[in-house]
């Protein structure tokens, strides 16, 4: 029988070189876990600020009030607070129906997951000036693309 000069130091370089693979492989895994896990979080982030956004809006009943918005007629404001910006707008529809639309996420040119939410409420001022704002039952908002 022949000796097998130098088996040992290639099969040793041959598992050394599977191990690093496979250790490569698992950090790279984790790295996308971690990835995936951020943009979800910073998606749940935007959309709860989005629909802050819009709570606070209706809170503010003198946006809805139709001072200033005619028929039709759009007003747009920046919300901040909520840990990401929202612009917020609110379109007049008629004389009660409301339309506000909050877009929720990053204004820079980076790359950040963004939502933008749409609500329509009915807005109902009486003879004593008391404002009602009525959402619509049931998912009074929704998710616009």
């Amino acid at each position: 029988m022949r000796p097998r000069r130098g088996f040992a130091l290639a099969a040793a370089l041959l598992s050394l070189m599977l191990i690093a693979a496979l250790v490569a492989s698992v950090f790279f895994a984790a790295m996308e876990e971690t990835k995936i896990g951020s943009a979800s979080a910073a998606a749940q982030l935007a959309l709860a600020a989005a629909e802050s956004a819009i709570e606070v809006t209706l809170a503010d009943y003198s946006n809805l009030a139709g001072e200033g918005i005619g028929i039709g007629g759009t007003r747009s404001s920046m919300v901040d607070g909520f840990g990401t910006p929202v612009s917020v707008s609110v379109t007049r529809l008629d004389s009660t129906l409301y339309w506000i639309v909050a877009d929720a996420g990053s204004l820079s040119s980076e790359p950040s997951p963004t939502k933008r939410i749409g609500a329509f409420v009915g807005v109902h001022i009486t003879s004593d000036h008391s404002i009602t704002v009525d959402r619509i039952p049931d998912r009074w908002w929704s998710e616009v693309f």
